[in-house]
């Protein structure tokens, strides 16, 4: 009898404790009810056997309501809509800083007023106002294609700094991961509640999931390990470490390293190189939407600004160059191109210097004919240059207009009024025009530019493969070819003084150090192009280090052939139209020089004030279909200014409508799955309250039970006494 209630009250008191624990975790979901991740929590009850007898009830244990199917789904999803939010956030920045198309204050729409006003001055050439006011207009194009290409390596800093963040926090999860797990596998061992711990360790992991894309893999103790979607681990029985330092300050030269995996040493806590990456591992995430906005599209952008602003720049100049101020100016400074008195003059064509007097009459004339290479000086018999090269040239135009008309300093041609002359004046001839590298004497040298930048607007250098390069003295220059993924395919030192004399020997040495990677060559106007090979069109190059120095010119090879989207991007810094021109708009070359019979023979002036046609030209650029190589995403094409400043603010649009796109569909699908997963493991009111009831009598029929067996413990005391 005895032993029949003794194991009566013990069934009793494990339904006492089985319930109120169960009551415990019941009150906990609700409790939790509005906690963002929390996952309902089941007491599992089970029969309790002692000696082989029926001995109440017991918790088996604490289980969470966890599809792992969804959350693996829901970690994938996150991963791609942190991606396209991260791009989305930067876009829209860059949207909002471009400005509304319709306020005309975006570049095409400045690029179109400095066209307005052109067309404007053409009818009043002698017009101040006007002058001022195609002048100011053309400047604010300048202005404002410098702002947004300083507005894109803002974002690109913007977005390293961001990844720079976000490294940070994703070490921070995996060192919390790293940690809960030998509590999670402790509590199992023992057979304790694991739930709340793994609760944590899952919050973890759902933080990488926003930064990283991630597989889980859980192992029988209770612990995981944390690997990207395409296997570079995390996190295993090692603890990783994501390693990276950001650029303090981006610019267009800016060389990003990439982001290390490395091992975190158990004994001391210090890092041990792996020699694994991260960035090419990367398929989704917040990380890789910033590095995808960091490296490809704003590079892309970047380039796709420059390359405009350099073609707007080229084409003004190219009209400018052919044309002359009135009054015509005593001197014309070209910019260093870094070509040397004894290099090949390299022209074909005809050209003519002219000389002038304080009212505008012609003085001389010397018209070099570089297809004979010969002179001849106001219509008289030509005579030989006595070679070839940029001196004989010289020698010869001096000789003709008078000393120190032409001279070569520094890689920078000067035309400057000889004594006895008030001013100067250049004319291409009309049926034959002078040519190097596409572009005329002037324009070539740079003499009467109207715009400028950081960085040429162009590099036809005009040379050809058996020139000699002249950086054969001292110097090397240091060549990445780099993947879409930043990483580092290959590198090669071009040390010039170990290699042929010419161009065609650099070119030989580049081909042969990048073999199967890039193919190099000088095309006809003398630029370096850089063709990738099969499977590497989205490969980059890009220099390092450069110490040339081309026959004292100070200008490098790398500065020679703009190799690099560095030099890209750098033509819409620093743009602006001539200083001496933006002070006195009467400097800009409106008019062209007469060299009709009647300016020959005195009869009128070679320049008037009055003269349109330098203007129509200039009105003309508008006009004008233009050769525009491949720039950023742009493939390369024949077409206006203004057509292709459309095409820069349509790719821009439609990159920002992609990521905004992309984003709405990957946030639409991670709601779903999020709404799924709560819906299966997230607390219902209802049903906890329904457990509560059903616990709670439960509890009360177990404390009944244990009350009627102590009345009877009492009774049996009393007939025993």
């Amino acid at each position: 009898m005895v032993n029949s209630l003794d194991s009566a009250l013990k069934i009793g008191i494990s339904g006492l404790t089985a319930n109120q624990f169960a009551l415990t975790t019941t009150a906990n979901n609700i409790s939790n009810v509005n906690s963002a991740g929390y996952v309902k929590k089941t007491a599992n009850f089970e029969s309790q056997v002692l000696g082989g007898q029926q001995a109440g009830v017991r918790i088996a244990g604490i289980t969470r309501t966890v599809d792992q199917f969804l959350v693996r789904e829901e970690r994938i999803a996150i991963a791609q809509q942190k991606r396209y939010e991260a791009m989305q956030t930067l876009h829209t920045r860059l949207q909002s800083l471009l400005g509304s198309p319709g306020d005309n204050v975006t570049f095409p729409a400045k690029l179109d007023q400095a066209f307005e006003e052109m067309a404007s001055l053409a009818s009043q050439p002698e017009s101040v106002v006007k002058r001022v006011s195609a002048v100011n207009a053309l400047q604010d194009f300048a202005d404002e294609v410098g702002r947004i290409a300083q507005v894109v390596q803002d974002l690109r800093a913007e977005a390293d700094r961001r990844i720079s963040e976000g490294i940070t926090l994703v070490n921070d999860a995996i060192a919390r991961v790293a940690d809960l797990n030998p509590l999670i596998t402790r509590e199992l061992v023992v057979g304790g509640d694991a739930s709340a711990l793994m609760e944590q360790r899952d919050r973890a992991v759902k933080q990488i999931s926003e930064y990283v894309d991630v597989r889980v893999n859980e192992s029988s103790d209770g612990s995981i390990g944390i690997a990207t979607s395409s296997g570079v681990v995390l996190l295993d029985a090692i603890q990783r470490r994501l390693v990276y330092q950001p650029q303090g300050i981006v610019g267009t030269n800016s060389v990003f390293e990439q982001i290390e995996v490395a091992k975190v040493n158990p004994a001391d806590g210090q890092l041990v190189s792996t020699g694994t990456v991260l960035d090419t591992a990367l398929q989704s995430g917040s990380l890789r939407g910033l590095l995808d906005m960091r490296d490809k599209q704003l590079s892309a952008i970047g380039v796709e600004i420059g390359e405009l602003s350099g073609a707007v720049i080229d084409q003004y100049n190219a009209a400018h160059n052919d044309n002359a101020s009135v009054p015509p100016p005593t001197i014309l400074v070209g910019r260093n191109i870094g070509t040397v008195a004894t290099d090949p003059h390299g022209f074909t064509g005809v050209t003519t210097f002219a000389t002038l007097d304080a009212d505008n009459m012609l003085l001389n004339r010397a018209t070099v004919d570089f297809n004979s290479n010969t002179i001849s000086l106001n219509g008289g018999a030509p005579t030989a240059l006595g070679g070839n090269t940029i001196a004989d040239v010289m020698q010869a135009v001096n000789t003709a207009l008078g000393a120190g008309t032409l001279v070569l300093n520094g890689g920078a041609m000067t035309y400057q009024a000889p004594a006895g002359a008030a001013g100067i004046a250049i004319l291409q001839d009309a049926t034959d025009p002078s040519q190097r590298g596409g572009r005329g004497f002037s324009h070539f040298f740079g003499l009467n530019d109207l715009m400028s930048a950081r960085v040429p607007a162009h590099f036809d250098t005009g040379f050809i493969a058996g020139q000699l390069h002249g950086f054969g003295s001292a110097g090397t220059t240091t060549v990445q070819f780099r993947g879409p993924n930043n990483q580092v395919v290959r590198e090669a030192t071009i040390d010039f003084t170990a290699i042929g004399p010419q161009f065609g020997d650099v070119v030989t040495q580049l081909n042969t150090s990048f073999n199967g990677l890039a193919t190099f060559a000088l095309d006809a106007d003398g630029a370096l192009t850089v063709t990738p090979g099969a499977g590497y069109s989205d490969y980059k190059m890009a220099v390092t280090d450069d110490t040339t120095d081309r026959n004292g010119s100070g200008v490098s090879f790398s500065e020679l052939f703009g190799l690099g989207d560095r030099f890209s991007m750098d033509k819409a810094f620093g743009v602006t139209v001539r200083a001496d021109i933006l002070d006195d708009p009467i400097n800009l070359a409106l008019a062209k020089l007469d060299l009709s019979a009647d300016a020959i023979s005195g009869d009128v002036p070679a320049l008037s004030i009055g003269d349109n046609r330098g203007v129509v030209t200039l009105q003309d650029v508008a006009s004008a279909a233009v050769a525009v190589g491949a720039a950023g995403d742009l493939s390369a094409t024949n077409t206006t200014l203004a057509n292709f400043a459309g095409s820069v603010l349509s790719d821009i649009s439609i990159k920002a409508d992609n990521a905004e796109r992309r984003e709405a569909d990957a946030s639409a699908l991670s709601t779903e799955i999020t709404t799924r997963i709560s819906g299966d493991s997230g607390v219902n009111l209802d049903e906890e309250l329904a457990n509560m009831v059903l616990f709670q009598n439960a509890f009360n029929a177990s404390a009944r039970l244990v009350a009627t067996t102590r009345e009877m413990f009492e009774e049996l005391l009393a007939i025993s006494r």
